[in-house]
């Protein structure tokens, strides 16, 4: 199991024991602490049709869980092209804060993280420090060390999305962003 899947169920397992499970089906391996979501889609599904949730001890269960690909916004039109190891030096350095904030310029606390390589209407959003960290793992378990695009929405309020297309399956990674109050922005 990938690292970055240990750390969202285990974070959810004492609070939430649904989502403290990675849920496995012949088209996808899914999984979310309710603030981030991974989604692999198999390119080719099994034959065999199964549904099940196995939580970290390998045990599992039959429970309903939560159907992930409906979270998946589809009409974010702004693409940000990340700088990983400069995006990861920033937000290691920020980890103790509660958010950091990218700006439609594509800085956090005036230091340039990407370039926007498409941008609608979009000024800045913020993510808790932990969530874009994990991201970053992910990417890199993803073979993804230097650049990865995130879709965004115009509003500071929707869901960002990751794609990472690998030779058998297509993974999604979705984390959702904090709210800032006017005296914050």
């Amino acid at each position: 199991m990938k690292k970055t899947f240990t750390k969202i169920v285990k974070s959810v397992s004492k609070v939430r024991p649904l989502l403290g499970h990675v849920h496995y089906t012949n088209e996808r391996i899914e999984l979310t602490d309710s603030r981030v979501a991974i989604i692999e889609e198999l390119k080719t599904p099994l034959e065999k049709s199964f549904d099940i949730l196995i939580n970290l001890e390998g045990v599992p269960s039959v429970a309903h869980y939560p159907e992930l690909k409906r979270l998946v916004p589809t009409d974010n039109t702004n693409m940000f092209v990340i700088d990983v190891p400069m995006l990861e030096a920033v937000t290691k350095i920020n980890k103790k804060e509660f958010y950091i904030k990218l700006e439609s310029d594509g800085t956090i606390g005036g230091q340039k993280v990407g370039e926007f390589e498409r941008l609608d209407g979009f000024k800045y959003i913020a993510f808790s420090p932990k969530y874009v960290l994990w991201l970053l793992e992910y990417a890199k378990e993803s073979g993804q060390k230097e650049h990865i695009t995130i879709e965004l929405d115009d509003s500071a309020v929707k869901p960002a999305v990751v794609h990472f297309e690998q030779p058998e399956t297509l993974n999604t990674f979705v984390i959702t962003p904090i709210r800032l109050r006017d005296d914050q922005l």
